[in-house]
């Protein structure tokens, strides 16, 4: 026996973020630095526009060139 599902899968793909307003699709809208070794990453909401940012490390783009 099946049991229904408490709530619809999402129809979005699974890496993509929800709004945490109103449930619709978070876009890429940007990037940038913060600081030396931080950067933000800004998502924005198609439906509604609220923005959702992301800080992290910034990928090095040649790892000797910190070693020398």
């Amino acid at each position: 026996m099946r049991h229904k599902t408490a709530m619809p899968a999402s129809s979005l793909p699974s890496l993509m973020m929800p709004c945490p307003v109103c449930a619709g699709r978070m876009s890429y809208a940007g990037r940038r630095a913060v600081s030396a070794e931080l950067e933000d990453t800004v998502y924005a909401c198609r439906r509604c526009g609220a923005e959702l940012i992301r800080t992290s490390l910034r990928k090095i783009a040649n790892p000797d060139a910190e070693a020398a």
